[in-house]
């Protein structure tokens, strides 16, 4: 199994959450993600919950 490139990874977790702000996350759009950063499908999806859970966390605001 490939080693994770950081980097890549955090290009495809800047453009799901660009996605995301503009809820643009439609169908379709995580199979073209996939293909676009040389990635499986199923490993857009766990970023994409991860960004979702992380946007839906309440903020330490002090």
């Amino acid at each position: 199994m490939a080693k994770r490139d950081p980097q890549r990874t955090q290009k495809l977790r800047i453009a799901v959450r660009y996605l995301l702000e503009r809820d643009c996350m439609a169908k379709g759009n995580q199979s073209r993600l996939a293909e676009h950063f040389k990635v499986s499908r199923q490993r857009v999806h766990q970023i994409v919950v991860e960004e979702r859970q992380r946007d839906h966390q309440p903020t330490m605001a002090h």
